[in-house]
């Protein structure tokens, strides 16, 4: 402050004033106070209208500049009258009141809006006001300075003149400021925040020229005297509505103001005029004290004190609607408090429709919008709330989120229907329901809800005083709503769950659907996989395989298949993916038998949408044209390795693949990549003749799990056998195939040395010779196929008691 050249400006001015004060008084009287007092509050008040250093600053800059002008010119006037009345002071108090007047309509006509929906009209910001009343003080400047500098010149002039003319400046210029007040009133009137300035400056203004009247009329001092004072006064107030960083304060002041006024100005004129007029000594009534001063002042003290013990009460009789909504909003704050989410919920919006029926009965209550889910909550007059479907125009909540304090009301909407026609739908909505204002509620994430207050047939626009109550009720039921909405939404979210997974499994469209998209679709494929492991599961020796493998599986390390000739490797290889950590990932098949993965490389790049390095693998290789095994397994974009990430890589027969693929298999596999691997005899044994690497072995470790042999799956025999006819039936007749009892114990005490492979192609092959639907003895001899008898060993003992035990089951005999 001290630094700007403008403070130093102003005070130069002031100080200037108060010394000719001073001069003119020689020496003597409260000039000394004005020339060292009102520099140090100058610097105060331009202090207070400069912008705030941090926060966002809603005033205009033109706005401040005014109001520290007008607290110049407020100063000079005040250093003016320290002095005595003459000719050269009388001047620069006039023209300090001229500045202050002036200043005063300049700020009126820069007061900055909230933004939102509402522009402020460009007459508004006309300057033609100021101009106006600077044609009256041009006159009650130039006269007395004109006489003070060359007296000569105004000797013929009545010296009343230059009352006259200060009393008619003073007049006009707060005649011209009510009228820009009520022009700008007029025009504004529906602005949040600009409404409640120009009613507060309005008010203020009216008063203070009522108390200079008064003030006058009763002879506290002459008009020319008293009435400059009165429009600089009011043009401070004008100032201060202007700049004040909140509106909401202004209201409030002003009402504070209007009912001290009321109260305390008339015992105060009262006392003075009694001063005044009274015979001194003695005011005329029996008893009274001698001094007539004392008196007065006695009971104009005693009167102001009690008229501001009742100032509080009346100052809420000066709020907007009574104080109805606000003492509403205040008492529904507090209920939101309440620690219970549903009670504090109905309590505010119980508070709140107290007001509402308070206002006109039998009007639609106060009402909550959730938007997830759609719903909207009200209270009846007993208390207690009732929860019905209904949905929120999204129009509505992104007009609400750039209105001032995110609260949309209908008089703003109506002003600018005509200029945007796409708010009349939603006005529509509204007058439907009778909602004057909405107040949006927003939680952490964002918009939640939306609070609805009935129009209650207003007679003046919502001030930003009771918009900001609101705000408090809809940021303190943010939380409490946020709770409610959250649970609403996860038991909508579970609903909607059961109900889509009773729907896949109702339909197998929404499985083919579900597989096509992620996880769904690798999990589809490898249930297909693995549906023969686990078609027939009866026997121990498969329940114990298929339990084994599903605790390694979930485990998530590799995995050793030790696999018969005949044997699906796959289907049990994919037991293993489904239970593993990886299931939502993909499961690469490699045969280690083929001679180069190059089909399956080719497959994968074309998936991945690239294509095989073939040329650089050759390059790389060294080779004629065709790329070696290890190229393809590297490539990034054909290696087997890239097509399991995040799922499971089932390598066949592993011993087949070249030594230098198994080490690049035991040393790069990552870690998103599950390992399971099918050979026909144990890892050791094959690491120890040398046909599986010692890097590989080391990875694969002791995990394996033997799978079990036909010859000792008894129990599961038929259902195999029957679930290879009901597949083979359908395929080639479009109705599965079935089996007598003698062919069926032929299955039986068939001991399969090729196990599934075997049992397919036997089954196959009969169905093809078949006439009819049903499988027998006759369709087996066709194809040569004739039961062996159970090699003799020393597993007889172990195997020979089931196999009797299913013969007896298959005998109709008995």
């Amino acid at each position: 402050m001290l630094r700007r050249r403008s403070f130093w400006i102003a005070a130069a001015a002031v100080a200037y004033t108060a010394f000719a004060a001073l001069r003119a008084s020689g020496g003597h009287g409260p000039a000394w106070l004005a020339l060292l007092g009102l520099p140090a509050l100058l610097a105060l008040g331009l202090r207070w209208v400069e912008r705030p250093p941090r926060g966002e600053d809603r005033i205009e800059p033109a706005a401040r500049s005014a109001a520290a002008v007008c607290l110049t010119g407020a100063a000079m006037l005040a250093a003016a009258r320290s002095g005595p009345a003459g000719l050269a002071l009388i001047a620069l108090g006039n023209l300090g009141a001229a500045a202050a007047a002036m200043a005063a309509l300049v700020g009126l006509a820069r007061i900055a809006g909230l933004g939102g929906l509402l522009e402020p009209p460009p007459s508004t910001r006309r300057l033609d006001a100021a101009a106006f009343a600077s044609l009256f003080w041009t006159v009650a400047i130039a006269l007395p300075a004109v006489s003070a500098v060359a007296p000569e010149r105004t000797a013929d002039l009545d010296p009343l003149l230059v009352h006259y003319a200060t009393s008619a400046a003073s007049l006009g210029s707060l005649t011209v400021t009510l009228v820009a007040i009520a022009r700008v009133r007029i025009a504004r009137r529906i602005e949040l925040g600009v409404a409640d300035r120009v009613e507060a400056a309005l008010l203020l203004t009216a008063t203070a020229l009522a108390v200079g009247l008064a003030a006058a009329f009763v002879g506290v001092a002459p008009p020319e005297s008293i009435l400059p004072v009165t429009s600089a006064v009011a043009a401070v107030c004008v100032a201060f509505c202007t700049v004040a960083a909140d509106a909401a304060q202004v209201s409030r002041a002003l009402r504070g103001t209007l009912a001290v006024a009321t109260l305390a100005t008339p015992p105060a004129l009262l006392a003075v005029y009694a001063v005044h007029e009274a015979p001194r000594g003695d005011l005329g009534l029996r008893g009274a004290p001698q001094s007539s001063v004392g008196v007065a002042v006695f009971g104009a003290c005693a009167l102001c004190a009690l008229a501001g013990l009742a100032a509080p009460a009346l100052a809420r009789r000066f709020a907007p609607e009574g104080a109805r909504w606000l003492g509403a909003f205040d008492a529904a704050t507090r209920a939101a408090m309440n620690p219970e989410p549903e009670a504090a919920l109905e309590a505010a919006l119980s508070a709140l429709r107290e007001a509402s029926d308070a206002g006109v009965a039998g009007q639609a209550p106060p009402a909550l919008y959730l938007l997830s889910p759609p719903e909207r909550v009200t209270v009846d007059r007993a208390g207690y709330a009732h929860t019905e479907p209904a949905e929120v125009p999204a129009r509505l909540i992104e007009l609400a989120q750039i209105e001032p304090e995110r609260v949309l009301r209908v008089e703003a909407a109506e002003a600018v229907e005509v200029r945007r026609p796409e708010v009349r739908p939603l006005l529509a909505w509204l007058a439907e329901r009778d909602v004057g204002v909405v107040a949006l509620v927003n939680d952490a994430e964002g918009p939640i809800g939306a609070l609805a207050i009935p129009r209650a047939r207003r007679a003046s626009p919502m001030t930003l005083e009771e918009v900001s109550g609101l705000r408090a009720v809809a940021d303190r039921l943010g939380a409490v709503i946020a709770v409610s909405a959250m649970l609403s939404g996860s038991r909508g979210r579970e609903v909607a769950a059961r109900r889509e997974a009773e729907e896949r499994a109702r339909e197998v469209s929404r499985l083919e659907r579900a597989v096509a998209q992620g996880a769904g679709r690798f999990r589809a494929i490898a249930a297909l996989l693995a549906r023969p492991a686990r078609a027939a599961a009866y026997s121990p020796a498969a329940r114990a395989a298929l339990e084994q493998l599903e605790r390694l599986g979930v485990a998530g390390g590799p995995v050793t298949l030790l696999t018969a000739p005949g044997i699906d490797a796959v289907a049990w290889g994919a037991v293993v993916h489904l239970t593993s950590p990886r299931a939502g990932g993909p499961l690469a098949i490699v045969d280690g038998a083929a001679p180069l993965p190059e089909g399956f490389a080719q497959a994968f790049a074309q998936a991945r949408g690239a294509a095989p390095a073939r040329d650089e693998a050759a390059a790389i290789e060294g080779s004629s044209g065709t790329p070696t095994a290890l190229a393809l397994w590297r490539d990034p974009d054909s290696s087997p390795i890239e097509a399991a990430r995040g799922g499971t890589l089932l390598v066949l027969d592993a011993q087949a693949l070249p030594s230098e693929v198994q080490s690049y298999l035991g040393a790069a596999l990552p870690d998103d990549v599950g390992l399971v691997v099918a050979v026909p005899q144990t890892v050791d044994a094959l690491a120890a003749t040398g046909q599986l690497s010692e890097r590989l072995a080391d990875r694969l470790g002791d995990r394996a799990v033997a799978l079990p042999s036909l010859s000792s799956r008894a129990e599961d025999l038929r259902a195999l056998a029957l679930d290879h006819l009901a597949r083979i039936g359908v395929r080639l007749r479009g109705r599965p195939f079935g089996l007598d009892l003698r062919a069926l114990q032929a299955v039986l005490d068939h001991p399969w040395p090729g196990n599934d492979a075997e049992m397919g192609a036997v089954l196959l092959r009969a169905a093809l010779v078949a006439k009819g639907d049903v499988i027998g003895e006759s369709e087996l001899a066709a194809i040569g196929f004739a039961p062996s008898p159970e090699p003799a060993s020393g597993a007889d003992s172990v195997r020979g008691e089931p196999r009797r035990a299913r013969r007896r089951r298959a005998d109709p005999r008995g």
